[in-house]
């Protein structure tokens, strides 16, 4: 008996599988502190969790409508003139079980066999898979090799990986795992040569809300042209923390927005009411719900890259938005001869075995010589596990 040859060549999620190594571990006694986690450490805001009873006590505990319901819709579509200051109708927008599951749902929809999709890296770690699993090829930009290019994403990057089969790009901003936010002049620029071209442009803006030194801008206010082409997808996961709750959608234009409906209704048909109530409320409330917690986000942020600074031979891309520091370990790897291996894979399970605490390697991101670290943990436990991480530097140079 033969399974799918194309199924059985993909890997597991490297973030999710490290982040079931450490819990593993804690529950089994070790002190883990676990920075690899990709999800705000605080609690849904109650208000939207009473929506939610509300809604089971009312009843709502039956199917709802593929691709997401009328109310839910509107919400979105409110929320995207509100925020993205961008116009769509209901039917041009699709809600499912997480952006991820709408991602997935988008590379089934969109990709044929041999289409090639830009990758620009550091990228999410799915959107490889995503390309793989729909018989595509995942084209990686390298990243600028310069910490201090702040990863600025120009034609000229671009250009050299183009080829007669590319089909689309994906691009994310804020982005994960590096934290760089795309300004409004990149945007523009990029959209613009964007426009000469015929592919489908995929923008996951899944952590609009957490865009710190200014307002998140989505490329497509400032070039409308691109809006045939363009899908806009997000979720309620990181701006609302509600991982659990998996809601994501998509905007985009109608006969695409339809094939991912399809598909929902023959996958997970769709997101359960009480949940769908509750989403409804938050995207109504807007960020102002969670402005408290994206503020602590920030004062995390100044605190950790404040640490990073002072562990010698140790560098990070500044983040100006998500809860991540994508930290550079290429200079302590020249150094850390009592290392097996001079790579950040190596590094990180080092880490996590002799001290206790994970982080994600840049490989799963497309990058070697980093480490992912999230902030999305209380001060106390980010100093201790950055007190761990310099004594692990430390001893592996000394």
């Amino acid at each position: 008996m033969q399974f799918s040859r194309r199924i059985s060549s993909l890997k597991p999620s490297p973030t999710v599988a490290l982040n079931s190594l450490a819990k593993e571990m804690a529950k089994n006694g070790a002190p883990v502190i676990n920075l690899s986690v990709g999800e705000p450490d605080f609690t849904t805001p109650e208000a939207i969790i009473q929506v939610a009873i509300a809604a089971l006590k009312a009843g709502k505990t039956k199917y709802g409508a593929p691709g997401g319901g009328v109310e839910l819709k509107t919400a979105i579509s409110n929320k995207l003139k509100r925020d993205n200051h961008l116009d769509y109708l209901p039917e041009e927008i699709v809600a499912g079980i997480g952006a991820k599951e709408i991602l997935f749902h988008l590379s089934l929809a969109l990709l044929n066999e041999g289409d090639e999709v830009l990758i620009p890296a550091p990228y999410w770690v799915s959107y490889t898979t995503h390309c793989e699993a729909a018989g595509a090829i995942p084209v990686v930009i390298p990243m600028k090799t310069d910490s201090d290019s702040n990863f600025v994403l120009t034609p000229e990057d671009i250009e050299p990986f183009v080829t007669e089969r590319t089909k689309a790009i994906i691009l994310n901003s804020p982005n994960n795992p590096a934290g760089y936010v795309l300004n409004k002049d990149q945007l523009t620029s990029l959209g613009q040569y964007l426009t000469e071209k015929d592919w489908w442009v995929i923008s996951d803006e899944i952590y609009e809300y957490m865009s710190y030194d200014s307002p998140h801008i989505s490329m497509l206010h400032l070039v409308p042209s691109l809006r045939d082409r363009y899908v806009l997808v997000n979720g309620m996961s990181k701006g609302f923390a509600m991982t659990g709750w998996r809601v994501g959608y998509a905007c985009g234009p109608k006969k695409l927005i339809s094939l991912v409906k399809n598909l929902q209704s023959q996958s997970s048909t769709c997101i359960p009411g009480f949940i769908e109530a509750a989403s409804t409320y938050a995207l109504n409330q807007g960020p102002n719900l969670m402005a408290d917690e994206i503020d602590t986000f920030k004062k995390r942020c100044e605190l950790v890259s404040s640490l990073v600074a002072k562990i010698p031979d140790i560098g990070f891309i500044q983040p100006s938005g998500a809860f991540y520091l994508f930290i550079d370990v290429r200079n302590f790897l020249l150094k850390a001869s009592k290392l097996n291996l001079p790579t950040s894979m190596a590094f990180a399970e080092y880490l996590l075995e002799k001290h206790h605490v994970a982080m994600v390697p840049g490989e799963a991101f497309g990058v070697s010589g980093f480490l992912r670290m999230s902030y999305a943990s209380d001060n106390e436990t980010l100093i201790e596990g950055l007190e761990r991480f310099a004594k692990a530097v430390e001893e592996l140079t000394n």
